[in-house]
C-alpha cells in the first residue's frame, strides 16, 4: 500500500469513525444541558476527552505507528486508554444509532398518518390523556437509564477487555480419528495459533506462552498461522520467544494472511533459521510415531481476510494431495490451514483432522448462547471456534492467542489447546 492509498484508505475508515463519534458526542452533550450542567464543565468532559483521544488516528493517516517500540508508561497510561475509549464510543454510538434507526421506522407511518386530519386530530388528543403523559415520561426515563447502562457496560467491558486480553485458557479436546491404528490412540498435539507478534504481542508475553506450551509435553506442537502482525521484523522477535519451543516429534506450522502482509519470505527464512520450527509450504510431513506414520499436511495462505478466495487455498490443498506419495490414501490426515472457511469444500478429500486458527474465536464476543456466538466473525462464517464434524472430518478452530485491531478481547479468552486422538 503505496502513501496515498494508505491516506486514501484511513481516510475513509476515519470518516465513519469520526462520524459515529459525533452521534456520541452530540448526544452526551444533549444529555447534559438537559441537565442543566454548567458549560465550563460539559466542554471539560467532552471536548477534551474526545481531542485527547483522536490524536492517534490523525497520526496514524500519515504513518505508522508501531506501539512495540513505543515505550511501556506511554502505552500504559495512552495507548491502552485510547482503544477502551474508542471501543467504547464505538458501541454507544451503534447502538444511538440503531435506536434512531427504529424510531425512524415507527416515525414514517406516524408521519403519513398524520397527512389525514381525523387521525391528526385523534393523535393530539391522546398526547393530552393523563395515562399517555405519564407513559411517555416512563418511556424517557427508560430510556435515558438504558443508555447509560448501555454506556457503563459498553466502558466497563473495554476496560476489562483489555485488561484480560492476555488471561489464557487451556483446554483440552478428545477427537476421534476413524481408523487410527491403536499405536496412535493417545497421540497429543498442542495447538496455538494467531500469535500476532508485534504492538499487542511482546516477546516477553510470547517467552511465557513458550514455557507454557513446553509444559504440556505434547508429542506434536502445531501453528497454524498468523505468527507475525504485519511487518516482517515482527519476526525476530517471534523467534526469539520461541526458539525454545520442543516436542518429542516436532514443531511444524503454517503461516496465515497476516504474515503474507509484507515480505513472508522473509518470514520463512527468519523462522528456518532462528527458529525449531518446520514450515510446510503446500507439502507433507510424515511423522512416525511408535513405528506408525501420520500424514502432515501444511497450506499456504493469502493476504485476504475473508472468504472469497476459497478456491485458491482448496487449490492449494489439491496441489498438496498431488505431490504427496501413495502413502496418502493408508495414513491418518491432519491438515494445517489457517483458515476455516473451507472445511465445507475439503470434505471429500479424506482428511481426518483440520486445524485452523483466524477467527480469534470471534475476539470482541458480544454475547454467547449457547453455540450461538454474537460477533463480526460469526456474520462471516459458522467456524469460529471449538471442533466442528462433517462426515470423518473434524475441524477445530482455535481462538488464538493474540488480538488485532484492538488490544482486547471480551468473552473470548486466548487459548492453548491440547488435542488427544482417540
Amino acid at each position: 500500500m503505496n502513501s496515498f492509498e494508505r491516506i486514501k484508505f484511513f481516510l475513509i475508515v476515519f470518516s465513519v469513525i469520526f462520524a459515529l463519534q459525533s452521534l456520541s458526542f452530540y448526544q452526551f452533550r444533549r444529555f447534559l444541558k438537559k441537565r442543566s450542567v454548567k458549560k465550563a464543565f460539559t466542554n471539560l468532559i467532552t471536548i477534551i476527552p474526545f481531542v485527547v483521544f483522536n490524536i492517534p488516528f490523525v497520526w496514524m493517516i500519515f504513518r505508522q505507528i508501531d506501539f512495540s517500540l513505543m515505550p511501556k508508561w506511554l502505552f500504559n497510561i495512552y495507548i491502552l486508554p485510547f482503544f477502551v475509549f474508542q471501543s467504547s464510543v464505538f458501541f454507544i454510538s451503534i447502538y444511538i444509532l440503531a435506536g434512531k434507526v427504529i424510531k425512524l421506522i415507527i416515525n414514517i407511518p406516524v408521519f403519513v398518518l398524520k397527512r389525514f386530519k381525523t387521525v391528526r386530530e385523534k393523535i393530539a388528543s391522546l398526547k393530552t390523556k393523563k395515562s399517555v403523559i405519564q407513559y411517555d415520561k416512563s418511556r424517557r426515563a427508560f430510556l435515558t437509564t438504558s443508555a447509560a447502562v448501555v454506556s457503563g457496560y459498553a466502558f466497563i467491558g473495554a476496560g476489562m477487555g483489555v485488561i484480560g486480553k492476555d488471561r489464557y485458557e487451556i483446554t483440552y479436546s478428545d477427537i476421534k480419528i476413524y481408523n487410527l491404528p491403536d499405536e496412535l490412540k493417545g497421540t497429543t498435539i498442542t495447538l496455538f495459533s494467531d500469535i500476532h507478534s508485534g504492538p499487542f504481542m511482546d516477546e516477553d508475553m510470547m517467552k511465557e506462552y513458550c514455557q507454557v506450551v513446553n509444559s504440556l509435553n505434547s508429542d506434536l506442537i502445531l501453528i497454524p498461522g498468523d505468527l507475525t502482525n504485519s511487518l516482517k521484523s515482527e519476526i525476530h522477535p517471534f523467534t526469539n520467544a520461541f526458539r525454545d519451543l520442543k516436542a518429542k516429534y516436532g514443531v511444524y506450522s503454517t503461516l496465515g494472511n497476516h504474515d503474507y502482509f509484507h515480505d513472508y519470505e522473509y518470514i520463512y527464512k527468519a523462522l528456518a533459521n532462528e527458529s525449531p520450527i518446520k514450515m510446510l509450504r503446500n507439502e507433507s510431513a510424515f511423522i512416525k510415531i511408535k513405528e506408525k506414520e501420520i500424514c502432515l499436511m501444511g497450506l499456504e495462505d493469502i493476504p485476504d481476510s475473508g472468504a472469497k478466495k476459497n478456491n485458491i487455498i482448496v487449490n492449494y490443498l489439491n496441489e498438496t494431495i498431488e505431490k504427496t506419495d501413495y502413502r496418502f490414501n493408508r495414513l491418518p490426515k491432519i491438515l494445517l490451514c489457517h483458515k476455516p472457511y473451507v472445511f465445507d469444500r475439503i470434505l471429500d478429500k479424506k482428511i481426518d483432522l483440520v486445524l485452523s486458527g483466524h477467527t480469534h474465536g470471534g475476539q470482541i464476543v458480544f454475547a454467547k448462547f449457547g453455540n450461538v456466538n454474537l460477533s463480526i466473525a460469526a456474520s462471516i462464517s459458522n467456524y469460529i471456534s471449538g471442533v466442528y464434524t462433517g462426515g470423518d472430518t473434524n475441524m477445530y478452530v482455535s481462538r488464538g492467542i493474540g488480538t488485532v485491531g484492538f488490544p482486547m478481547r471480551l468473552n473470548c479468552p486466548p487459548e492453548i489447546t491440547q488435542i488427544r486422538l482417540v
